[in-house]
């Protein structure tokens, strides 16, 4: 198909199938014009984050055992359903009084279903988990390529990659710059790394553009930063002008939390 036909025929499908073409495994032209047009097109951009975001979450969906106190306590719950079935039966069949008890073993059934589940989906954040990996090798051959011998090199060094300054003064917390990086993720995108290291631990910062990004619940927000404690680490990002920050470090969350608040803005 010539290349102005192409055009015409992905001019006329809306961003849905926009969408779903960019993200089809199967290499064509279709999919390139698809992919030339997500690439300018906002709207389709916001809705290719999304359905990414909603795969990733789907991943992470992962079986979790019951702990044994749980169980423990729902065969406790079912015996007991089964000795109220017992003492109805003088009043009523035993077929009703069977009923009702198989009706509360499945409600209580359906309960632990959604314990299970609730736990599965907040468990792992794929994204925590990456920039945990990112840091856990870094912290031992972590080499800067860009000027970065202080916080203020350093912010200068992201505002012309990025067009932001995003680089803070952690002296509060006993920490110093140790280096930046500019580097180019395997998709072309460009990624910003900094790296703060001092007695009381280690904290990298991990940059890249991103337009659409959902922060999980259950952090603490400080100024704008989003603060959790997941496996061990503390975790904040922040989102700036369409880039996007995720840190990760040793230092305690509330301590965080504390150096964040006294910085200004």
């Amino acid at each position: 198909m010539p290349d102005s036909e192409a055009r015409r025929d992905i001019a006329a499908i809306d961003h849905q199938q926009f969408v779903d073409r960019y993200l089809s495994e199967v290499e064509s032209e279709e999919r390139r014009e698809a992919q030339r047009h997500v690439a300018g097109c906002a709207e389709c951009q916001e809705k290719l984050a999304a359905e990414t975001a909603m795969k990733a979450e789907m991943q992470t969906l992962t079986a979790v055992r019951a702990p044994l106190e749980l169980r423990d306590r729902i065969l406790a719950a079912l015996d007991e359903v089964d000795r109220e079935s017992e003492r109805a039966a003088a009043q009523r069949s035993r077929s009703l009084g069977r009923t009702f008890s198989w009706i509360a073993a499945g409600a209580i059934a359906a309960c632990l279903v959604a314990v299970v589940f609730l736990r599965a989906s907040f468990q792992t954040n794929p994204a925590f988990d990456s920039a945990i990996a990112t840091f856990e090798k870094s912290q031992q051959n972590f080499a800067p390529n860009i000027p970065s011998d202080s916080a203020a090199e350093l912010a200068a060094s992201f505002i012309t990659q990025f067009g932001v300054p995003m680089a803070w003064d952690f002296s509060s917390l006993g920490l110093s710059v140790a280096g930046g990086r500019i580097d180019h993720a395997p998709d072309g995108r460009v990624v910003g790394y900094s790296m703060y290291k001092g007695n009381r631990g280690t904290l990298m910062c991990i940059i890249y553009r991103a337009d659409a990004i959902a922060f999980p619940p259950g952090g603490q927000l400080v100024k704008g930063i989003h603060i959790y404690e997941y496996k061990g680490y503390s975790i904040a990002e922040t989102n700036r002008y369409a880039v996007f920050a995720i840190m990760v470090s040793t230092v305690p969350a509330a301590d965080l939390q504390q150096a964040f608040a006294q910085l200004p803005g």
